[in-house]
């Protein structure tokens, strides 16, 4: 069974996931991407916890998972902005990224343990990945910045990807203290 957090992370892939499905024809294409996005974050959950359950380690869907949330939200965010600058940017910086996690994988990947410092690198991308949207979204004066749903994704990047680094890049020595350590980490930094 799910821990009741883990229930709650689910829902908060669920709720928009779901609506994403409902209203995909109406979507704009970046919206349809953090439908996608949504969707695989079910599955990525599911999985994890389907895998753990069983006491198969699950670490491989997180290695593979991280790609696939980097390069969508690098679409999102691409395709959401209008600024060539900022587009330029973000495709470097997209392509860094993957050339940085398949030196990661093909070199310095363990399989039994958590990628922590992959996590911490994704992590450090998303955040200044989604400050160049933002600055981008803030030049473009077309409509009210909160009214644009890229604001919305970028903010909650920030506070998600910014929040969550420390504890990902503590999680093997707070898994080496004992599973209840990264719990009361996790925990602490989700409130």
């Amino acid at each position: 069974m799910l821990p009741l957090l883990g229930q709650i992370h689910l829902g908060f892939f669920l709720v928009p996931a779901a609506a994403g499905i409902i209203k995909f024809r109406v979507l704009s294409k970046a919206m349809r991407m953090l439908t996608v996005l949504c969707v695989l974050a079910c599955f990525n959950i599911a999985a994890q916890s389907l895998l753990a359950s069983w006491g198969i380690r699950n670490y491989f869907i997180s290695d593979y998972y991280t790609i696939l949330e980097m390069s969508l939200l690098c679409g999102i965010f691409y395709l959401s902005v209008a600024s060539k600058r900022a587009r330029i940017v973000l495709r470097v910086l997209g392509l860094i990224f993957f050339g940085i996690w398949i030196v990661d994988m093909v070199f310095f990947h363990n399989p039994d343990q958590i990628n922590s410092e992959m996590a911490v690198v994704s992590r450090i991308f998303l955040v200044v990945m989604s400050l160049v949207t933002l600055q981008a979204a803030m030049g473009d004066e077309s409509s009210v910045l909160t009214a644009r749903p890229v604001f919305w994704v970028a903010m909650g990047v920030v506070f998600y990807a910014s929040g969550t680094l420390l504890v990902l890049g503590l999680s093997n020595e707070l898994l080496k203290l004992g599973k209840s350590y990264f719990d009361v980490a996790w925990h602490i930094i989700e409130r």
